[in-house]
């Protein structure tokens, strides 16, 4: 709180200074703080065109109520001075430069309080993910597949492997008959991993960081069935008799035998679905709008509005994280961490929103340590980067 009240006092001597109320001693103080490198940007802020609902905005993040009131009365005790017309109009100018000098102060007072914590790329490092995942039985039981490597696994009368980052059902004919009950598996894999999977009809999953596949063992009735929350490559066995199934919350994704990347975070507004081989039938199950797609065709179901967009693209750049690459096309730089944030399980914190907006193109490796993508985005979008124990990452200009 003291630190925040000296923000308010250099707040008052700005303002003092446009309404032409500080004393010399006031004025020599200001001055001190006017010269000081870290108060140059601020400054600049404050001459430059900028709005006031903005700053206000920015503002409520910042716990400041009582300080800001007794700021605005002092300031409109002195916007009453005699010469001072449009008074209203000044003390919303006050109140943009305590807002601005409030948000500035803040940011550069974090940055100070973790200089011992925040280092530059160089000496950082941030491991890409593995390969790792939880088996959840129909039984409950959950198995730490990287604990369990090379083991063999059962699930009623279905044999499973686990080698290599490989989780593989055996087809179960031998099962004994009458023995019907299904049996449904939840495959779990954190922010920071990967996991490839091989049902039991062969075809074969790869699943991305922070994603969940649930699915019988093994298929029965009249189709196979799955239920996807992140992201998953799917490599479809051809069964004309049995559709293959895809769910993910309100979409439904049908095929006999294809190759397709299906994209639906629950954090995500759409589901994103693209097409490599083959054919699919994409269905939204409420608004039951429904497209067909086709090689280098995309759906995308918007989350809201149960509307489902179809378009032409390059699927290399939707699949390419299955290749062990990050590919983007002109996409935002937000959107590009936000994706990569998840396979090297970090945090990305922004000095301001304008950062976010940056665009973004690159073809980069998946599997290198993530200081060096950083140090390219570094280079080329003339950024500064900052990392706290190898966990968060801090953007700044």
């Amino acid at each position: 709180m003291d630190e925040i009240n000296k923000q308010f006092e250099y707040s008052e001597l700005l303002a003092g200074k446009v309404l032409d109320s500080l004393t010399d001693e006031q004025k020599e103080v200001l001055y001190e703080w006017e010269q000081q490198d870290e108060n140059k940007g601020i400054a600049e802020d404050i001459l430059n065109a900028y709005t006031f609902d903005e700053w206000q905005e920015k503002l409520k993040s910042i716990d400041t109520t009582e300080e800001w009131a007794s700021f605005l009365d002092r300031m409109e005790i002195a916007s009453e001075k005699p010469g001072k017309v449009l008074r209203l109009k000044a003390i919303k100018w006050m109140s943009a430069v305590a807002a601005v000098l409030v948000v500035g102060f803040s940011v550069f007072t974090f940055t100070d309080s973790n200089n011992d914590r925040l280092k530059p790329i160089a000496a950082s490092s941030i491991a890409p993910g593995t390969s790792h995942a939880e088996l959840v039985l129909s039984t409950g039981e959950v198995i730490d597949l990287e604990q369990s490597k090379d083991n063999q696994i059962q699930e009623g009368e279905v044999a499973l492997e686990n080698v290599k980052g490989i989780l593989q059902y055996k087809d179960a004919k031998s099962r004994r008959r009458g023995d019907n009950k299904v049996k449904t598996n939840t495959l779990k894999v954190p922010r920071g991993a990967e996991y490839q999977l091989v049902l039991s009809d062969g075809t074969k999953v790869w699943l991305n960081s922070d994603t969940e596949l649930t699915y019988t063992v093994p298929f029965v009735g009249t189709e196979r069935r799955v239920a996807l929350k992140g992201e998953a490559y799917f490599d479809v066995t051809p069964n004309k008799e049995l559709p293959f199934i895809v769910m993910t919350g309100n979409q439904e994704v049908q095929v006999l035998g294809t190759e397709f990347n299906v994209s639906a975070y629950r954090d995500d507004s759409v589901i994103t679905t693209t097409l490599v081989e083959g054919k699919v039938e994409v269905t939204d199950n409420i608004s039951r709008d429904k497209k067909y797609l086709l090689p280098n065709q995309q759906s995308i179901l918007n989350k809201q509005t149960d509307a489902i967009k179809k378009q032409e693209v390059d699927a290399y750049p939707y699949i390419a994280w299955k290749e062990g690459r990050f590919v983007f096309n002109n996409v935002t730089l937000e959107e590009f961490l936000y994706k990569v944030s998840r396979w090297y399980d970090v945090e990305v914190y922004y000095d301001n929103d304008s950062l976010k907006n940056l665009s973004f193109t690159g073809d980069l490796p998946r599997y290198s340590n993530m200081t060096s993508i950083l140090k390219i985005i570094e280079a080329e979008m003339s950024v500064n980067i900052k990392v706290e124990d190898n966990k968060k990452i801090y953007v700044f200009r």
